[in-house]
């Protein structure tokens, strides 16, 4: 299942729900003030792996020189 995050219309809070893909935000209310004026937010997906993430190998910046 995905984490979505909301922003809530009246606290201005911001936070994120473990939901079944579709969920809308008809069925999401705020944790903070419980308001249902909730608007989903776009954020990048997280994209990863159990194995971890293994080193690249060299340098990521240019150490310059001629």
């Amino acid at each position: 299942m995905p984490i979505y995050e909301y922003r809530c219309e009246d606290c201005g809070g911001t936070f994120s729900l473990l939901q079944k893909m579709g969920a809308g935000e008809r069925e999401t209310c705020c944790p903070a003030c419980g308001s249902d004026r909730v608007r989903k937010l776009i954020s990048a997906p997280a994209v990863g792996s159990s194995a971890g993430v293994a080193p690249a190998g060299g340098h990521a910046c240019s150490i310059g020189g001629g």
